[in-house]
């Protein structure tokens, strides 16, 4: 997936300018930057405006907004995914998330928030699409969790090598549990890195 000359605004502030992306297929792409440089903004505008760059609708986005609804159990949401998705696939996704040992009689909104989040990943992990852009997926979650959440999408994209993962993070450990590509985005420019080392040492020097 290749994006040239990228440029991205809010009203009058400029987030990212003159950036060439590569994307690559069969990888964890992580764009690491600080708190407020774009990322989030980066992740809506792929989305939103995904024709921009000829990816269609082939594209999914799973962020801090995207949730399922909190006043039903994991039972009828797992019965709806089933209805709507293949349900082998389904299975495949329950096994690597781990899930299969949920309460599923216990209103999602009661469940853990790491349980909360990988219903989330596996809601919308079942469209099989062939993009998918993660946005701080593992913020604020237990150390367990977390640990979890990089396994299964390592597993993941070990196995479907023709996807490709975006994750956007400003969580090191994201980087160095998921081997892949590596993004800084500061000074807004969106600069690929070729070691994880190296973007580690520039985001930890970074003012």
């Amino acid at each position: 997936m290749i994006i040239k000359d990228y440029n991205l605004k809010m009203k009058n502030n400029i987030l990212i300018q003159n950036s060439n992306l590569e994307f690559h297929k069969g990888k964890i792409n992580h764009i690491l930057g600080k708190n407020g440089v774009g990322k989030s903004q980066f992740a809506i505008d792929l989305y939103i405006n995904s024709f921009n760059y000829n990816i269609g609708d082939n594209v999914t986005l799973i962020s801090s907004i995207s949730n399922v609804p909190k006043d039903i159990t994991s039972e009828d949401l797992i019965k709806v995914l089933k209805r709507k998705f293949d349900n082998n696939h389904l299975n495949y996704l329950m096994d690597l998330l781990n899930l299969n040992n949920i309460n599923k009689n216990l209103l999602i909104g009661k469940l853990s928030d790491g349980q909360k989040q990988k219903l989330k990943l596996l809601s919308f992990f079942c469209e099989d699409k062939d993009i998918i852009i993660l946005d701080e997926i593992t913020n604020a979650l237990d150390k367990t969790t977390v640990t979890e959440i990089q396994r299964f999408i390592m597993n993941y994209i070990n196995i479907n090598k023709d996807k490709i993962i975006i994750n956007i993070t400003h969580n090191l450990s994201d980087l160095k549990n998921m081997t892949g590509c590596y993004f800084y985005l500061h000074n807004k420019i969106i600069e690929e890195y070729s070691s994880q080392e190296n973007i580690i040492e520039d985001y930890i020097n970074e003012d």
